[in-house]
């Protein structure tokens, strides 16, 4: 395991790639990857993985993460819930796109996006996470990200760069953010709701006087996403900020 944090002058020059318009592939079809591991091309080497879980008190809980795919490299985004379900996506990776994992990025110490985060280490990728999620993990007694940053780092897969920002606190205190310069994707992560939601869902952990600054700053960030992954149900593009606004809206009356 190595950690590779990248410098502030090549952060910048990811920020400013981002501005470079790219070709998006529209949806496709699913990808059955076993009963609880699917995943849906979104742009060229980049899938949506979603899991399922049942998760007490809400039943049966789909969520979802990022395949990065670049040459012989890959990242994910977010774990799946369990080791068994990072096992099955590890496998398909490595057998249909013949590259292996070599990064995973938590975004927050939740089971949605960290769960799976033993078996990746024991798989030799490298994880990433914010410092409080590291600090979060510890105190809950969970895998611990092994290189933590402050506030902003880049993740190298092959020849590209996934540029993953804390914003603020809203969903946790530890959400963060990835954002694909090239192919102009943000993953929200839980702190993104879809279009769908009538609530924001669980905030025990978050901070809702922080959470519409918060959004205001990742939407401020990224005015060229053309694709935005929430943490939970559908993707779109940059109306599930908006529309995750209007939920802080709702729940500070």
């Amino acid at each position: 395991m190595q950690c590779r944090l990248i410098t502030p002058l090549l952060l910048l020059v990811l920020v400013l790639a981002g501005c470079q318009s790219t070709k998006v592939t529209p949806k496709g079809e699913s990808i059955r990857v076993s009963d609880d591991v699917t995943l849906e091309p979104i742009a060229p080497g980049v899938w949506v993985h979603t899991t399922c879980f049942d998760v007490p008190g809400y039943g049966r809980t789909g969520a979802n993460g990022l395949v990065v795919v670049n040459g012989q490299a890959a990242v994910l985004i977010d774990l799946p819930w369990t080791d068994e379900q990072t096992a099955a996506l590890f496998d398909w990776i490595e057998e249909k796109s013949g590259a292996t994992v070599k990064a995973v990025i938590p975004t927050h110490f939740h089971q949605d996006c960290m769960g799976g985060l033993a078996e990746a280490h024991r798989r030799g990728a490298t994880s990433y996470g914010l410092d409080k999620t590291s600090t979060l993990a510890q105190r809950d007694h969970l895998p611990v990200p092994q290189c933590p940053f402050q506030f902003r780092t880049a993740v190298r897969c092959g020849t590209s760069m996934i540029l993953v920002t804390y914003f603020g606190a809203g969903h946790t205190t530890d959400n963060v953010v990835a954002w694909l310069p090239k192919q102009q994707i943000l993953f929200g992560g839980c702190l993104i709701k879809s279009l769908d939601s009538q609530s924001l869902g669980n905030t025990s952990d978050g901070d809702l006087a922080a959470y519409p600054v918060t959004l205001k700053r990742v939407k401020a960030a990224h005015p060229n996403a053309k694709i935005v992954v929430p943490g939970h149900g559908g993707w779109g593009g940059p109306e599930l900020i908006d529309h995750t606004l209007k939920l802080c809206g709702k729940s500070a009356q």
